[in-house]
């Protein structure tokens, strides 16, 4: 059965994934996935190291996945997933041929496949086990809000027995580094979904929702076609969307979402997520993490003939990104002032003694580092340097002011607001991802003190990262 009107999402881009746990509470994961209208199949992959949305689906066959990047309407599609395991080569030409060759989404791709190097540091990350989904059941949104269409029924048992023991579900508390991002993230207006556990379908039903921040609370509204009794097994998500794939962000929480109607607390029970800063340097990082996830593997899956792949899949390379010079002006700008403005505010947080002032310079600091990363994931693609003098200069002017820590990060939020406001008039919608929607927040619980001082050491080490990765594109570096 054809799929009709979902043309467009014939290509490969970036969606979300809704697997169930052991648990049968719904999980988040940011995906690569191309929709085929002829075959009503979605085909998606993961690395053979990172195996928890193949336990997920082992267990519970029955998914959602979702593809929204405002301001497109979004489209969730319900379905039945199986695993294609075996040849690696095989997998990684189809995923390739998905993708319209190895370099077309990004040029790192492109060059791992080819480059001797490149390929041997990467080559874990290429062992896939491909993922189809068929299509179910189409949910889109009208004027009456959001009808479903079915394509066709499910086949398979809503669960098998977990192929491995899985011990009980984890407790800890809502806390860590990935929590503050996530409360920047919903403070700044991120796109936010909530998914719930249907046990009519045995199948999570996750739609678009608002998100906000009252007093250092999550509150949510979804949409009327999620059941208010649907609720004791929630997950909420908010994450950036970049169909280039040079960075992610991603925060997700498990928890219980309040019964009734309108605005409603989300009680998170705990978080969970992913960060992939922009960079030749975070590239490298997840080749290796690749490698190390899969020492010892057993699994059915091949290591691949990388360069045998990509000359199977065959393709094109992704053009270079072209803006305006007051578009590349803005942007340098923004990337400067952030890179050095992310650590400073870090540390100003973790050394005040006044919780309130903390709370603040801790969300300011991880608004800084989403601006960074903004920034460096665009200029990376349009292969621009930031000349060092300036990187020099304006560190220089971010250095901490004391007591007036605080209230001169709010002021200095408020100059790069122009450089933001100039970024969202030129560039296309598509492109202004990971740029704040909303005026900084000042609602916020204050982190724990501990905490902020790895994240202020953490920080530190990503500006240096991104800095060096924009100086080194002078010298026209492996990209």
């Amino acid at each position: 059965m054809r799929l009709n009107g979902l043309d467009q999402l014939d290509r490969f881009l970036q969606w979300d994934l809704v697997t169930l746990n052991p648990w049968r509470t719904p999980v988040w994961a940011a995906v690569g996935a191309r929709l085929l209208p002829d075959t009503a199949e979605i085909w998606t992959s993961t690395t053979v190291g990172f195996t928890s949305k193949v336990r997920n689906l082992t267990i519970h066959p029955r998914v959602a996945i979702m593809r929204w990047a405002p301001p497109e309407p979004a489209v969730v599609i319900r379905g039945e997933a199986s695993v294609v395991s075996g040849d690696g080569t095989e997998n990684l030409a189809q995923l390739f041929r998905l993708m319209g060759g190895p370099g077309a989404q990004r040029e790192f791709f492109g060059v791992s496949s080819e480059h001797p190097l490149w390929r041997r540091l990467y080559g874990e990350y290429w062992r896939r086990v491909l993922i189809r989904i068929r299509v179910v059941e189409v949910w889109r949104e009208g004027e009456e809000g959001w009808l479903s269409t079915r394509h066709g029924s499910f086949h398979g048992p809503r669960e098998r027995p977990a192929p491995t023991p899985v011990g009980p579900p984890s407790r800890r508390a809502a806390s860590g580094r990935l929590e503050t991002p996530g409360l920047q993230m919903v403070a700044d207006g991120m796109p936010a979904a909530l998914a719930v556990f249907d046990p009519r379908s045995g199948a999570p039903l996750a739609l678009p929702t608002e998100a906000r921040l009252v007093a250092g609370r999550i509150e949510v509204r979804p949409p009327a076609s999620i059941p208010t009794r649907l609720h004791r097994r929630s997950s909420l998500v908010v994450r950036v969307v970049d169909d280039s794939y040079e960075m992610a962000r991603m925060v997700g929480w498990i928890g219980t979402l309040e019964p009734g109607s309108g605005w409603r607390q989300f009680l998170p029970r705990s978080v969970y997520g992913f960060v992939k800063p922009p960079g030749l340097v975070p590239d490298v990082a997840a080749g290796l993490a690749a490698a190390v996830a899969a020492a010892g593997d057993r699994s059915e899956v091949s290591r691949p003939r990388v360069r045998h792949s990509a000359q199977l899949a065959g393709g094109k390379t992704v053009p270079r990104l072209r803006l305006s010079a007051r578009a590349w002006g803005a942007l340098e700008r923004l990337f400067s002032e952030a890179a050095a403005a992310a650590p400073m505010l870090s540390a100003a947080a973790a050394i005040s003694p006044d919780p309130a002032a903390r709370a603040q310079l801790a969300l300011l600091a991880q608004r800084a580092t989403m601006e960074r990363d903004f920034a460096h994931s665009l200029l990376l693609r349009g292969h621009r340097p930031v000349p060092p003098l300036r990187l020099a200069g304006i560190a220089l002017a971010a250095r901490p002011r004391g007591t007036r820590a605080l209230a001169e990060a709010l002021r200095r939020d408020r100059d790069r607001e122009r450089w933001r406001a100039q970024l969202r008039s030129e560039l296309p919608p598509l492109l202004t991802f990971g740029l704040p929607a909303r005026e900084a927040s000042d609602n916020a619980a204050a982190p724990e003190s501990r905490s902020l001082l790895g994240a202020a050491a953490l920080s530190a080490a990503e500006s240096v990262v991104a800095v060096a990765d924009r100086l080194l594109a002078r010298l026209g570096g492996p990209r």
